[in-house]
């Protein structure tokens, strides 16, 4: 499960990170918070052009849906994929094959189950890198208005043992590729079942987390803060359906 992430990053910064330019960087602008179900627009690098850098909608809307309305039902289910199951999934196989992307990144936020209500960590790599999801994308043209829409959906697969601890409950977590990875994903002529190896959980040494407040989950507060992810405490308590003891 991935739905909510943090894209903070400095326009400069990720260019150069990833050897790539922002097609219409006016547009762009850095965001400590993005949900998914508020279907926002998220820098992507797709297979087809991967010089540059695109604003793409999180929710894919497979290029064969017909109509608005269709198209509203769809990308809400389509926001995540699952890697164990999207090369057989008719909202996927085709992306999988033929439009692959990475979804740029500085972090992500993810809830873990305690007997007194969930708590929010902030997960992101050592050394506060920036990384790619790996995503799927497509383009849907609306048949009514002729708009073309770019839309993506980000890969998730079983969790790592830190994720395990802190998605505690249904334990997964985003694909998160390395840097050779990255180059791989996005290369059209990789066979199949080379592009589904890549599909694995990043290594726990990789990562770092810790426990923030509750600010994320408060409605009408602006989260586009750095006061989001700073490290906050929480009393001991025990967790849900699990023998791990929590990990902030």
């Amino acid at each position: 499960m991935c739905f909510t992430i943090n894209v903070n990053i400095v326009r400069e910064e990720m260019e150069q990170r990833f050897g790539a330019v922002f097609h219409e960087p006016r547009r762009y602008e850095p965001n400590y918070f993005h949900s998914a179900f508020s279907l926002p627009e998220i820098p992507v690098i797709t297979s087809e052009d991967p010089s540059r850098i695109e604003l793409y909608r999180w929710g894919l809307v497979p290029s064969w849906i017909r109509d608005s309305k269709a198209a509203a039902d769809i990308r809400v289910k389509t926001m995540n994929a699952r890697a164990e199951t999207v090369d057989v999934k008719p909202s996927f196989r085709n992306a999988l094959r033929s439009s692959r992307c990475l979804v740029v990144s500085r972090g992500f936020y993810e809830w873990q189950s305690r007997v007194d209500g969930k708590v929010p960590y902030f997960i992101f790599l050592k050394g506060n890198r920036i990384f790619a999801f790996a995503g799927l994308y497509d383009r849907w043209t609306n048949r009514d208005t002729g708009e073309v829409e770019d839309t993506f959906s980000i890969i998730t697969t079983t969790a790592n043992p830190l994720m395990e601890k802190i998605h505690n409950l249904k334990k997964r977590m985003p694909v998160i590729l390395d840097d050779h990875s990255e180059k791989r994903w996005l290369d059209p002529d990789l066979p199949l079942p080379e592009t589904l190896e890549l599909l694995r959980p990043l290594p726990e040494s990789e990562m770092e987390a810790y426990t923030i407040s509750r600010l994320i989950t408060k409605p009408g507060v602006d989260k586009n803060t750095p006061e989001l992810i700073r490290p906050f405490r929480y009393p001991d308590s025990p967790l849900l359906n699990t023998g791990n003891r929590a990990v902030g």
